[in-house]
């Protein structure tokens, strides 16, 4: 009994080393052929870009008239060529295969296929092999974005604009922003960025109002290689606002001082000084100096007029961030007589428009009864001059006035009353206006087609209008319309009238259309007058971007298995879109294989693309995916287009291979799998048998003993 105990822990001992050592050096040796892997050597840079990816192996013989290439298994890779070579090994071998990259940021399932016709053994051959390796490439993301401006840069001031940065994969970077036709106050330096969304505060002054900025950016690709970007953004480049002089009052009394309110108020929050000095008045000191705080300052001077209008002016000089700046306002005040006599006189507008008929009172407070004599110059008047009212205690008087220059209107009036004769003089500034407010609804249309626009015609002055003949007429050859004229009826005081007006744009214009109207008008009093003016509209190109066809690949899914979903999508119009994504909203049932938001970036006018998504069906059933295109346009408008996609899911197998089991590169991947790591799948068994057989026979020998 011992003896047969003894005979089966030897025999299992030597079965275990045959076998172990079949393994390691003999049947089946374990560093015939080794797979080491793909990578990429050269990444591409956007979808429809070719890269390199490298193939590596490692054999122990030398084989002959060898073939490697690449299976893609889904529609983001797809291979140009394959590598020949004439003989490869012993060694490593790497290769290099040319690949269309038509996604970034996906993974692709591939199959890497090495076929060899003969092997060297000695000095024959014999034959060679075929070996297939699954294998994963992740097609990188390669550094880019979407950049803009936000804010409006004035020529002349420093203006803090905004960067907006947008990248639809994570961006690391470094920022240098220059200017062309603009100067760079910050940043000086580089501006470090992290993310898919980021935003750089920009200092600039504009200095002409093509300005625009110069972004260089300093990154890095997937493979660590480093990458130079530059884009040019344009500014919103625009003259500052100029600074206002307020003066209070408008009107001043002759033949005495007057204190006047002056109010300086900037375009921006800064600090600064004003020079203020009255012309046609005496004042006690040449000129005044106004304090400026935060984008406001006031005072209050004296001042004695001695002509008939007293013109304000300011010098005013103020920093920001540390650039000066000088601009010269002016402001006017009437003068009249002073109210020294027992009669008071009050006119009413202060001041008057030029070319048109303006409705002027004239109130007179008198001791008693009285009379009043008026007489107006530089102006044309509706009564005999002098014009006499009158009456007891209070009179009014209205006139009908038409300036016939660009100078003040002088009315003299003097009142005779019981306790004597006072004599006034009223001094009232003519400024260039029109009675006519032409508005456009809407201001901004769309390139391409026929657009029609509703203007607005309000009377603005307060006269009323009792006929006008309105003619419309295109002022550029950028657009086609032709003359329009309209008849309108009496129009009162601020009472308006709307004019429709179209015109064709081309469907390639994008700018300013303008468009000049001439009137000519009847007042109810009888003066005819003409008012002319130029209205300017935008014209937009909006963009037309359209699904114009969404497969499935295969028609009918089935469970567990990867279908693909193709959409195409084309810009029929005459502008390019950016951030053009496609984001996909799958049900419970349906797993997305690769991301479900693909970012393609721009397209330009009358091109398509193709975007491709994949999904995993968990079960059968039908589904409804929700999917939606979106993009901008060149004015950072949003669009979507939203749709939804059908699936109907049929029955299959329980489970099913991804690849085909018998035949072709998947049928030689599984065999050359099943041929080799049997033995390293048995070594633990063995190697556990053979430490049992001895432990066994160690236990014997002291028993025995």
């Amino acid at each position: 009994m011992k003896s047969k105990h003894s005979i089966l822990a030897i025999a299992t001992i030597a079965l275990a080393t045959v076998v172990y050592s079949q393994a390691i050096v003999g049947l089946a040796p374990a560093v015939d052929y080794l797979w080491l892997g793909a990578k990429w050597s050269q990444i591409p840079r956007y979808p429809g870009d070719v890269g390199v990816i490298s193939l590596s192996y490692y054999l122990s013989n030398q084989y002959v008239d060898v073939s490697i290439y690449i299976d893609a298994k889904c529609p983001y890779l797809t291979p140009l060529e394959a590598a020949r070579l004439p003989s490869a090994g012993p060694g490593i071998v790497t290769v290099n295969i040319r690949v269309v990259a038509n996604a970034l940021n996906v993974t692709c399932p591939v199959n890497a296929v090495l076929r060899a016709r003969y092997r060297s053994a000695g000095s024959a051959l014999t034959d060679g092999m075929e070996k297939v390796e699954y294998d994963s490439v992740y097609i990188p993301p390669y550094p880019t974005a979407e950049i803009s401006a936000r804010g409006v840069a004035y020529i002349g001031i420093p203006s803090q604009v905004t960067l907006v940065i947008k990248n639809p994969y994570a961006l690391t970077a470094s920022v240098a922003v220059q200017g062309q036709g603009a100067r760079i106050l910050y940043p000086t330096g580089l501006y470090r960025i992290n993310g898919t969304y980021a935003e750089v505060p920009v200092v600039a002054i504009a200095d002409s109002p093509a300005a625009s900025l110069v972004v260089a950016m300093q990154a890095r690709d997937w493979l660590g290689n480093p990458v130079a970007l530059s884009y040019t953004v344009p500014l919103a480049a625009a003259p500052a606002p100029p600074s206002v002089l307020y003066i209070n009052p408008t009107t001043l009394y002759l033949n005495r001082f007057n204190k006047v309110n002056v109010t300086i108020q900037l375009p921006v929050n800064a600090d600064g000084v004003a020079v203020v000095s009255a012309a046609g008045a005496a004042a006690p000191q040449s000129s005044f100096t106004v304090q400026i705080r935060g984008g406001r300052g006031s005072a209050q001077i004296d001042v004695y007029p001695v002509s008939s209008v007293v013109t304000f002016t300011a010098q005013v000089t103020y920093q920001v961030l540390g650039v000066s700046k000088t601009e010269q306002i002016t402001a006017t005040a009437a003068t009249q007589q002073s109210a020294g006599g027992a009669a008071r006189v009050e006119v009413k507008p202060s001041k008057l428009i030029s070319g048109v008929t303006n409705n002027v009172t004239l109130a007179v407070a008198a001791p008693g009864p009285f009379n009043a004599s008026v007489t107006v110059s530089n102006a044309a008047v509706d009564k005999p001059q002098p014009y006499y009212f009158g009456g007891v205690g209070k009179a009014a008087a209205s006139l009908l006035v038409t300036p016939l220059s660009n100078q003040p209107v002088v009315i003299s009036v003097t009142v005779y009353h019981s306790a004597g004769v006072d004599q006034y003089t009223v001094n009232l500034p003519v400024t260039s206006s029109s009675i006519f407010t032409v508005l456009p609804t809407p201001s901004i249309v769309k390139s391409g087609g026929n657009r029609t626009v509703v203007l607005t015609v309000i009377n603005s002055g307060d006269v009323a209008v009792q006929k006008a003949v309105v003619t419309v007429s295109p002022a550029s050859g950028n657009i086609l319309a032709s003359t329009y004229t309209f008849q309108i009826g009496r129009l009162a005081p601020l009472d308006s009238v709307q004019l429709p007006v179209s015109f064709i744009i081309p469907a390639t214009y994008s700018g300013s259309v303008a468009l000049t109207y001439n009137i000519i008008y009847t007042t109810e009093l009888g003066t005819t007058s003409t008012a002319q003016g130029t209205i300017y509209l935008q014209a937009l190109q909006t963009p037309a971007v359209n699904i114009t066809n969404i497969s499935v690949v295969p028609t009918t899914p089935e469970p567990r298995r990867t279908f693909y979903i193709s959409i195409t999508v084309v810009n029929k119009g005459f502008t390019p879109v950016t951030n053009l994504q496609v984001e996909a909203r799958v049900p419970r049932g349906i797993r997305p294989v690769t991301s479900p938001i693909y970012f393609a970036g721009q397209l330009d006018p009358q091109q398509t693309i193709t975007i491709p998504l994949s999904f995993n069906a968990t079960a059968p059933g039908q589904y409804q995916i929700n999917l939606a295109v979106s993009y901008t346009d060149q004015y950072g408008n949003y669009y979507t287009i939203p749709t939804t996609l059908t699936i109907t899911v049929a029955n299959g197998s329980r489970f099913s291979a991804p690849f085909p089991r018998t035949g072709g590169p998947g049928a030689a991947q599984q065999q050359s799998g099943a041929n080799t790591p049997w033995a390293y799948a048995l070594a633990p068994v063995l190697a556990a048998a053979v430490a049992g057989a001895i432990f066994y026979m160690r236990r014997r020998r002291t028993l025995k003993s």
